[in-house]
């Protein structure tokens, strides 16, 4: 009788498969948390250096310091040079420009590249691994640059054998003589390796120590094989540069005239020569616009445009103005740079002596802290106006000033609203301002100083239209009395209008260039306001626009009486009470014309 076959117990192989596949789970559970806890670090890893500079287990804070302050301490006793033959240029390192936090943050990027190898990172390190940074520096660093420059000019200078002249307008060259050329490409490549050897070597070694490294410059030599023509262009070539104004130090910086050549024709040319033969090909000389010579007989000559305006108002708008004005004083623009009004004056707060003087906030008048400082930008954009200069940014005020005429005007605000021109000549140009007291009036002049090439002026002017005159309003207040009305005499009357401004462009000889449109600028209305007693009724219910007559009361009862009608006095800058930035209106006399008429 044959045996029945026992059925084998379900799931009686997979134990074995549980058991590993738990034990790969708490082992992927753990390098996760490992890894988790290398990403949740705010350290640098163990055994971590910067140039020699041990940055273990810092924050980037602490690093940049430890950075900043080795530099500092060692800086000056880590030299670096270059030799060629007998020439040798050096500097030391606490001339470098440094970035020690950029420094720190490469430093804390070790072993944070990828999550899933942090964790065996950090161990790593832990265990005795260790990685080393570089010092961050610049790629345009000013020192490394001078001192690749001060040692080709050297070089080149020095150099008898290099096997060509260079005239003021040809390259001469003797086929076979000996060519001796330097790849200054090349050698900025390892200038740079080999100054990170000796940065790692001083500010890792010790605090008292001393560290020079001398790198020797080699020069391919040809006799007569065929000479590096590329490297002869580069050590040849020179870019023009102009002389410029240091509006820091006002020194002049010396110009250079442009030198290249065409390195196929100087190939081609060579090649066909015979040895011992002498190659000339001319030079592409390029002058540059500005010599130091003209710079030193055209610098600030000519007045490129002026403007005077009358300063009335308080005594501390007068203040305010001056103030303003002072910081623009003086104020020199290189060939191609913006003047901005807002970064020149900066924020217009009581610490730097601004006092509060009328402005306007939503349309109000009302005491606020810089008001009047809008004269001065109105004032020098009217000067520009009077120039050929670039106009980049202006906007009108909100109400029409009357210390200008329409259009002429230039509204700030800081943070928001700004005035600025471009220095479009070839030349430095001054911003100079003067307050002065004149027949018991305050004035304001402004004088944008800089040469002028061609003789070119311009004279502005604008056209008014869509005048509106201002209308009335009235508002109820208990405390007048019935039967008048008071006129409200802190917020004065505008008259709205559009003014289109142009500028005309003259040659030297008045024949007219172009004339520019620079746009409307749109002045609000602004009623005379009147309070009036509120048991005297409806105003739109009065005849002849005036209040009844109160209740008899027997005799001394009085006719409502005329107010008048208001005149507009000086607000200054705005106030951000307003949510849009309000313009500025200043109130003053008609602006004086450089030439002497009046605006």
């Amino acid at each position: 009788m044959k045996g029945q076959r026992e059925a084998k117990s379900e799931g009686g192989n997979k134990l074995p498969w549980i058991i590993a596949g738990a034990i790969i789970g708490i082992l992927a559970a753990a390098y996760l948390g490992l890894c988790a806890w290398a990403a949740s670090r705010d350290t640098i890893l163990p055994n971590v250096s910067v140039a020699g500079i041990d940055v273990s287990n810092m924050t980037m804070t602490q690093a940049d310091n430890a950075i900043r302050t080795a530099v500092e301490q060692k800086g000056g006793q880590i030299s670096f040079a270059l030799s060629y033959e007998d020439i040798q240029e050096s500097l030391t390192a606490d001339q470098l420009a440094v970035d020690a936090a950029r420094s720190a943050q490469d430093a804390w990027e070790v072993g944070r590249g990828n999550f899933f190898t942090g964790g065996p990172r950090l161990v790593g390190h832990m265990l005795g691994m260790s990685s080393e940074v570089p010092l961050a520096l610049p790629e345009d660093d000013p020192a490394l640059l001078e001192l690749m420059d001060r040692m080709e000019q050297a070089v080149n200078a020095a150099a008898g054998d290099h096997g060509y002249e260079v005239t003021q307008t040809e390259l001469v060259m003797t086929k076979g003589a000996p060519v001796v050329t330097i790849d200054w490409e090349a050698v900025k490549a390892q200038v740079r390796e080999s100054l990170q050897g000796t940065l790692k070597e001083g500010l890792g070694g010790p605090e008292d120590g001393v560290t020079g490294n001398n790198l020797i410059l080699f020069a391919s030599r040809g006799e007569v094989e065929e000479p590096d023509f590329e490297a002869i262009r580069r050590e040849v070539y020179t870019e023009a540069r102009d002389a410029s104004l240091d509006p820091g130090t006002m020194e002049i910086t010396d110009h250079a005239v442009g030198l290249d050549f065409d390195v196929q024709e100087l190939k081609t040319a060579y090649q066909n020569a015979k040895s011992g033969e002498t190659v000339i090909i001319p030079l592409d000389v390029t002058r540059p616009n500005v010599t130091r010579e003209d710079l030193e007989a055209a610098l600030f000559r000519d007045v490129l445009g002026q403007a005077t305006t009358r300063v009335t108002g308080s005594a501390a708008r007068k203040n305010n103005v001056k103030l303003a004005a002072a910081a623009c004083n003086e104020v020199i623009l290189l060939p191609g740079e913006e003047f901005s009004y807002n970064n020149t004056t900066g924020s217009r707060s009581a610490s730097k002596g601004y006092l509060p003087a009328p402005i306007y906030a939503g349309g109000r008048s009302e005491d606020g802290v810089g008001g009047g400082i809008c004269q001065v930008s109105s004032t020098i954009y009217y000067a520009v106006l009077h120039s050929t200069l670039e106009i980049v940014e202006r906007h009108d005020h909100q109400f029409a000033v009357s210390y200008l005429d329409p259009g002429m005007d230039a509204t700030v605000y800081y943070g928001s609203l700004d005035f600025r021109f471009k220095n479009s000549t070839n030349y430095p140009m001054k911003v100079v301002t003067r307050s002065y007291d004149s027949k018991g009036s305050r004035y304001l002049e402004v004088q944008l100083y800089g040469t002028n090439e061609d003789g070119r002026y311009a004279k502005p002017a604008s056209s008014v239209f869509d005048k509106v005159a201002p209308g009335t309003a009235y508002q109820p207040d208990p405390n007048v009395a019935r039967g008048t009305l008071v006129l409200d005499r802190e917020q004065y009357a505008y008259t709205g209008m559009k003014a289109r401004t142009y500028r005309t462009i003259y040659e030297a000889d008045g024949t007219v260039v172009e004339k520019q449109d620079l746009g409307v600028s749109s002045y609000k209305m602004r009623p005379n306001t009147y309070f009036y007693n509120p048991a005297d009724g409806d105003p739109s219910t009065w005849v002849n626009g005036k209040p009844p007559a109160p209740p008899s009361t027997g005799p001394g009862t009085t006719e409502p009486t005329d107010p008048g009608t208001a005149q507009p006095e000086d607000p200054g800058t705005q106030s951000p009470a307003d949510p849009v930035p309000p313009p500025v209106s200043d109130s003053g006399i008609s602006p004086i014309d450089p030439n002497g008429a009046a605006g």
